[in-house]
């Protein structure tokens, strides 16, 4: 019985695991949680982005689709010609500076249409343009200018923040 008291003192406690630390998961999988969450919110601001950008597109491409509907119904070419003229003004103020559209008036408001588009020339619907609006008597199919204006309005990008 001595010898198992003996061998009984030499036994050491039972040894507890460490306990669970806070940042239980190796470096790497935190870096890779980080990076994942980078990722997420950039990606959630390029949508807000490219949604602020398309807003003044959008509103502008729907008050195009109400001045072709009342043309479809009245055939009224005059309001329609001037209220065209004005909307490609107003979205020109929201994507171009004030100082280079607002001062521009006939040909040198259609040279700056055609600058600013791709493969699109205004030079045709010129007429429809400056004229039209002041024109009573005329009947006048406002067609190409109809489909050049969505087309010119489609290919803005980036508003101006000037």
């Amino acid at each position: 019985m001595v010898k198992e008291e003996a061998a009984l003192a030499q036994l050491k406690d039972i040894h507890l695991p460490y306990p669970v630390s806070v940042w239980y998961l190796a470096p790497g999988w935190y870096l890779l949680a980080i990076l994942l969450l980078l990722a997420v919110v950039g990606w959630l601001y390029q949508i807000h982005k490219r949604y602020k950008y398309a807003l003044p597109k959008k509103q502008a491409l729907e008050l195009l689709v109400t001045y072709k509907e009342l043309f479809a119904k009245k055939e009224d070419a005059q309001v329609v010609s001037a209220r065209v003229s004005e909307l490609l003004r107003r979205v020109a103020l929201v994507y171009y500076s004030r100082d280079r559209v607002a001062s521009l008036h006939g040909g040198a408001w259609i040279e700056f249409l055609n600058q600013t588009s791709k493969n699109l020339d205004f030079n045709s619907v010129k007429g429809m343009l400056l004229d039209s609006p002041f024109k009573t008597a005329e009947k006048i199919d406002l067609k190409p200018l109809l489909i050049l204006s969505e087309q010119w309005i489609e290919q803005r990008s980036v508003p101006c923040s000037s």
